[in-house]
């Protein structure tokens, strides 16, 4: 009895071991296959950048910033969009750094990508696209983006988490660069333009989609002078497409109405300068349009039948400062040296001085506006209150933008420099993105 035991424990203690050595290799299989994660769910390994994508935001040495923090890698990063949705802080650009590609795309293809990060500027998540971002809008299912892979234009749409739920591209048959987006009667209109090498010019077409992507219109833009869209906007029942059309030294405001059933129908307003409009929009009863001949800021009034009214010679100081006009809770024109309060006439009602090569972003609060211009040192915003106005002054090196994003209690910044400043106190290569928030005072 005792032998037959012992042959049985023998048996069972064989038993067991082998089943345990199977269970060991079947570990040591799953870890030395398995992709490795950091804390911070971002893949580890070689395809780490140097730095960490998520981080904590840092304090600013500038008084005037709660909070900033850079987004990028070894090569360049431009922000295109920032906003706030859902508690939470979205960043949209295109980078062509490496380092930042976790799906082992090539290096230097240029695509789109969007950080996420908290009100306390700490980066939540960091997501790289197959596509380039033109532009990007809230919507209620998420965002819609208009972008580009390669020379086929498109429309992509993504869930809050960034996930991508749908597509629709336009036709391949022509070199298209998406260059506007808008969200107009429960439908998204995508705007591309397409340059012929032949006859060197430029025209538009306009893709309209229902939110299911599905296309329903397609309206041609075209011109015997090359066009660059300006804006679309609701007009009388239907819409109206601005152009600014420029051959050689001949300019013009071009005006197409059209319906989704009709099509565009051109009303040309000859500038009879040699230069061409820079920015169009709403004023009054009408429009207005600004431009720049040769130094000096005119604008341009158009009556609701889009009928040229009048024209103000609103500054006389030659330089190369984009002039341009903008509606952030009023209207205003900056004329390259100064920022103008516009009444719905086009009368001067406020001046402000300001040096800016360009005023690249601007925003209203409900109770204050913002406009963001740059400098080849840094970035201005400037805050128009109904008591008060303030500038802020921030230092960046060679910024080519600045976006705004204002709430309630604060203003966000998204700008791109080339390196450390004495206010942007972290630098990654090439050219980051820098987020800031600004507290507003009272």
């Amino acid at each position: 009895m005792k032998r037959i035991l012992c042959k049985r424990q023998i048996q069972t203690i064989i038993l067991l071991s082998a089943v345990i050595f199977i269970l060991l290799c079947g570990v040591a299989y799953t870890v030395s296959t398995r992709t490795t994660t950091a804390v911070d769910n971002t893949p580890a390994g070689a395809e780490k950048p140097p730095h960490e994508l998520l981080r904590a935001a840092r304090p600013s040495a500038n008084e005037h910033i709660a909070w900033e923090t850079n987004l990028g890698g070894t090569g360049r990063e431009t922000p295109v969009t920032v906003l706030q949705k859902n508690n939470e802080i979205f960043v949209f650009g295109n980078t062509d750094s490496a380092d930042l590609d976790f799906a082992g795309k090539a290096a230097d293809k240029t695509r789109g990508f969007c950080a996420r990060l908290s009100l306390l500027g700490r980066t939540l998540s960091f997501t790289v696209f197959d596509f380039t971002v033109a532009k990007a809008i809230p919507v209620s299912e998420g965002f819609a983006v208009a972008g580009n892979e390669g020379s086929v234009a498109g429309i992509y749409l993504l869930s809050d988490d960034l996930t991508q739920t749908g597509k629709a591209n336009m036709p391949t048959t022509h070199a298209l660069t998406a260059v506007g987006l808008y969200e107009f009667d429960n439908r998204y209109f995508l705007v591309a333009s397409a340059y012929n090498d032949l006859t060197q010019k430029t025209s538009l077409l306009l893709h309209i989609y229902t939110k299911g992507l599905s296309r329903e219109y397609e309206k041609v833009f075209a011109h015997s002078y090359g066009l660059e869209l300006l804006d679309i906007l609701p007009y009388n029942g239907g819409y109206l497409l601005a152009a600014s059309a420029q051959l050689q030294s001949l300019g013009c405001l071009t005006l197409f109405r059209f319906s989704a059933m009709s099509e565009p129908v051109p009303a040309d307003i000859d500038l009879g300068h040699a230069y061409a409009p820079t920015a169009f929009m709403p004023l009054g009863d009408g429009y207005a349009a600004v431009c720049d001949n040769g130094g000096n800021c005119e604008i341009l009034l158009i009556d609701a039948d889009l009928q040229k009214s009048n024209l103000h010679f609103s500054s006389k100081t030659p330089n190369a400062n984009r002039k341009t006009l903008f509606y952030a809770g009023g209207a205003y024109a900056y004329t390259g040296e100064k920022l103008l309060k516009l009444s719905d006439d086009g009368r001067i009602v406020g001046t402000l001085d300001l040096a800016v090569q360009r005023i690249t972003d601007y925003c209203y609060n409900g109770v204050a506006a913002f406009a963001a211009g740059i400098t080849p040192n840094g970035i201005t915003v400037v805050m128009i209150g109904a008591q008060a106005t303030q500038t802020r002054t921030f230092a960046a090196k060679e910024p080519q933008t600045a976006l705004l994003c204002a709430g309630n209690s604060s203003v966000l910044f998204a700008a791109d420099t080339s390196g450390a400043t004495a206010d942007c106190g972290d630098f990654f290569g090439g050219t980051d993105v820098w987020v800031g928030k600004m507290p507003l005072t009272a």
